[in-house]
């Protein structure tokens, strides 16, 4: 078995010569925000909830005619899925056609208050021509998909240009268009549920290999608030709300990164007190009643909304968290 921070990964046959091999991926309720690792508490029915979206998900995605990893599901909190070879230290040559891609790769609709594109440029470390135009003047809203990449087995993860990406993920540039343009059909998919639910897609990242005849496949997970920013009523209902628990962690990694701190030393946030943890689970309960739930042509039932707008406005009361100093849309 193979822990990550918010999953496990159980090997029922490895993969063999870049061959697909077979595997079970459970959906923990561990959580992590800032590159941090496990935090000290665990938020009930998170697993359950970000398995059952990462279904409905992949199902999207299948009529769409984008390949995925997915195979079934097995439990209320985990899938079944086609193994692909991971190589950790990134040493290994590929052997055959098949092979997860250590990259991520990021996509925006939109450039909210929170997203690190404005620390970025602020500092240099993003030509400003790379960024899309608005839609509007003073809109957050891009005109076109923004597409990033990133590391995905470093100490803590880096933005990488288009080339260093080809060299990082050890494939061809004709490899990386592929991915982006695999993107940037993934990303209309996305955005056309949050639409039909009544939630705004602001940005996210997906994670991609190569099956078994060599073509690219979204693999992990998609479509759900670990990896998307979803905005519900002006107000974000995805991993945001797990960073508002942890107020000023942000800046105390970005220190002790700059510090060379190594992360075993790093010092651990206090645990949560119960009302945050259960107000939290029930925003995660609601927003998957929301995502997976029937939409009619007038959206989801006005029962599964309300729950949703209930459960954000109590995560708000009890946390203390101003939702909407955070978006910026």
């Amino acid at each position: 078995m193979k822990r990550w921070s918010t999953k496990d990964l159980y090997t029922l046959a490895p993969p063999r010569d870049g061959r697909p091999g077979d595997g079970i991926l459970t959906f923990t309720d561990r959580y992590s925000v800032y590159d941090f690792g496990v935090m000290p508490d665990e938020i009930p029915g998170k697993g359950k909830a970000s398995c059952a979206m990462a279904v409905r998900s992949f199902g999207l995605m299948h009529e769409a005619g984008i390949g995925t990893h997915f195979v079934e599901q097995v439990s209320d909190n985990a899938i079944r899925i086609k193994l692909l070879d991971i190589d950790f230290e990134g040493v290994r040559p590929r052997t055959g056609p098949g092979g997860m891609i250590p990259l991520q790769v990021v996509y925006r609709n939109a450039l909210a208050r929170e997203s690190s594109v404005h620390r970025r440029v602020a500092a240099g470390r993003l030509d400003p021509a790379l960024v899309p135009d608005r839609r509007e003047p003073g809109s957050p809203w891009l005109s076109e998909v923004m597409v990033e990449f990133t590391t995905k087995f470093e100490e803590t993860d880096r933005f990488v240009t288009r080339e260093e990406a080809a060299a990082v993920g050890r494939i061809t540039p004709e490899d990386i268009a592929r991915i982006e343009k695999l993107t940037r059909q993934l990303a209309p998919v996305l955005t056309a549920h949050c639409t039909a639910v009544g939630l705004e897609l602001v940005d996210g990242k997906a994670e991609y290999g190569f099956d078994g005849d060599g073509e690219p496949i979204v693999i992990d997970h998609a479509g759900t608030p670990d990896e998307n920013r979803f905005y519900y009523d002006g107000v974000p209902v995805c991993k945001e709300l797990l960073r508002c628990l942890h107020p000023g962690l942000r800046e105390h990694v970005q220190q002790h990164i700059r510090d060379g701190l190594p992360r075993d030393r790093w010092p651990r946030p206090e645990p949560l007190g119960a009302a945050a943890v259960a107000a939290t689970s029930e925003v995660y309960a609601a927003l998957t009643a929301l995502w997976t739930g029937p939409a009619g042509e007038s959206g989801p039932d006005a029962a599964v909304r309300a729950r949703l707008s209930t459960a954000v406005r109590e995560f708000a009361e009890v946390t203390g968290a101003a939702l909407g100093d955070r978006t910026g849309l």
